[in-house]
């Protein structure tokens, strides 16, 4: 006998894959090493531990409540190490693993969405073992709750949890790894770096901002800085879907019209847009217009939509926060556009939505409970201007980095041009606050930004996507090489597609107007 499925079942499954469709262990670009085949003086680990991997065990650590220590033999490539494991007060899982023969260096990632990852995860295995691979020491944690236990934002309602998530945890656990390896190898880490992406973007430049010691590099991808803005982004855009849905079978057909407008002012017409800013697309005169509404035309209202989108959200007619960006709509090779799920879901909330109305129920309206607080009748104007003691602990917006610079800090930042997740605006504005705040030619000498034309969020998307950052960085860092160009591959079956430079904000790639545009040996990063 066949049984059949509730309706309610149904969508109740149908919203978990819409929220779990998306893990935060896929905040990552992985492509970090890529490039350090060639680089045999990153690659000497000549550091032994001087005491066994289980006197730890014996040993006291500020902060730690409990810790395991406990050796692994090689396997493949990954070589011996030991692996240590513990929970600093009160509840911040760490994982510190120190390998057999160490290069001096810590390298440490970061998190996720509102992360309380399984640090055994899979994707997080593999982003471990390629550092100690390469013989760092490297640390991870898991910002300081369990997301088993927590639905999304609901940790929030804990404060304790919520400063480790902001940025306690990351602190005292980097903290805690160099005490770790300085009693393991009697030697402290001659330089000590960090990795993220999206919420460890935002991990990133907090550290930059109000922990300058802990890191001599950072490389910070796609970071979520203003994270209270673009929960209520979310929100807003949730709302302006609501008025009238796009739906996704209009996707490829919006992504068409934007590129056949916008494709080739850049003076390449290559399937890519190299700054959406230039782009002068109007929904009202480039879309086809329909009353009915179908997959390939828009209703009036539909129209009205998109513009809401692309205005940004409003407070009391200012603009707070940017618009959503040309570009990200776009079709990966497999024909999947960027807004599907993260904007445009059937299958339950957006992942936007998602993550914004988790946020106004439990961080917004802090000290006061947002528990009852309907994102359907969110009042923009009247509530947003009570939003306050949140952002002091969990927005990374400061542009004053200077103790960051005095110390010899470096750091790398990155944002896809196409992130449907993350305002690459912000990455933008965010590098255009230090340049005002410190100088231009000041900001130069220790803070780049890398815009990456067609890539969605961290990663894919219809660019390039496959580049190592953090190469460069071990460079600036270690013998003050300042990255020029980065180079970047589009993957596909094996093999690159399309190649790349990545330029320094503001310069972007220009095309030469001769050869293959898929070859980045024709183009060259020029001032806009």
């Amino acid at each position: 006998m066949t049984r059949s499925t509730s309706p309610v079942i149904l969508l109740v499954s149908c919203a978990l894959m819409t929220l779990t469709a998306f893990t935060p262990g896929l905040a990552q670009n992985k492509s970090s090493f890529i490039d350090q085949k060639d680089r045999p003086d990153f690659a000497s680990a000549t550091v032994s531990p001087q005491i066994a991997c289980g006197m730890l065990n014996s040993q006291s650590f500020a902060e730690v409540a409990t810790l395991k220590a406990t050796h692994v033999a090689s396997v493949g490539n990954v070589p011996g190490h030991c692996q240590v494991t513990g929970y600093i007060r009160p509840q911040v899982r760490f994982e510190i693993t120190l390998p057999d023969n160490w290069n001096r260096r810590l390298y440490m990632f970061g998190n996720g969405g509102y992360a309380g990852e399984d640090l055994a995860a899979a994707s997080r295995i593999a982003t471990r073992n390629a550092a100690l691979t390469k013989g760092f020491l490297t640390v991870q944690q898991n910002t300081g709750h369990d997301a088993v236990t927590y639905k999304l934002g609901d940790f929030a309602q804990d404060l304790g949890l919520l400063i480790d998530y902001g940025s306690r945890a990351v602190h005292l656990t980097v903290d805690t790894a160099k005490t770790i390896a300085a009693r393991y190898y009697d030697r402290h880490p001659s330089f000590s770096y960090w990795d993220g992406c999206s919420t460890g973007g935002r991990q990133g430049l907090m550290a930059a901002q109000r922990y300058p010691a802990d890191f001599d590099g950072i490389l910070a991808g796609a970071p979520v800085l203003d994270l209270t803005n673009t929960q209520i982004w979310g929100v807003w855009n949730a709302r302006a879907l609501l008025k009238a849905p796009i739906s996704r079978a209009q996707l490829p057909v919006l992504a068409k019209a934007v590129m056949d407008k916008c494709d080739a002012i850049d003076g390449a017409k290559d399937g890519l847009i190299a700054d959406p800013r230039q782009c002068n697309f109007d929904p009202a005169k480039d879309l086809k217009i329909c009353e009915a509404g179908g997959s390939d035309c828009f209703t009036p209202a539909q129209v009205d939509t998109l513009k809401t989108l692309a205005g940004g959200v409003k407070i009391k007619g200012e603009t707070i926060f940017p618009g959503v960006q040309l570009g990200t709509e776009g079709v990966d090779p497999s024909g999947v556009s960027g807004w599907d799920m993260w904007m445009v879901s059937e299958q339950g909330p957006s992942r936007q939505l998602a993550y914004g109305e988790t946020f106004v129920k439990n961080m917004a309206m802090l000290p006061a409970s947002g528990k009852a607080i309907d994102w359907k009748t969110f009042d923009f104007d009247a509530e947003y201007p009570k939003i306050g003691a949140i952002r002091e602990i969990v927005d990374a917006t400061n542009p004053d980095l200077s103790e960051f610079q005095k110390r010899g800090g470096r750091m790398i930042t990155y944002f896809g041009w196409s992130d449907p997740a993350l305002n690459p605006m912000m990455g933008v504005n965010y590098y255009e606050a230090v340049r005002k705040q410190m100088g231009a030619d000041r900001t130069a000498e220790f803070y780049r930004l890398f815009m990456v034309p067609g890539m969605f969020h961290c990663t894919a998307g219809y660019g390039t996507d496959a580049f190592d950052a953090f190469t460069p960085l071990m460079d600036w860092v270690e013998n003050g090489k300042a990255p020029t160009v980065i180079q970047a591959s589009q993957i596909k079956d094996g093999k690159p597609a399309m190649t790349r430079p990545l330029c320094p904000y503001p310069q972007s790639a220009k095309y030469s107007g001769n050869g293959d545009v898929k070859d980045g040996a024709n183009f060259e990063c020029k001032m806009p």
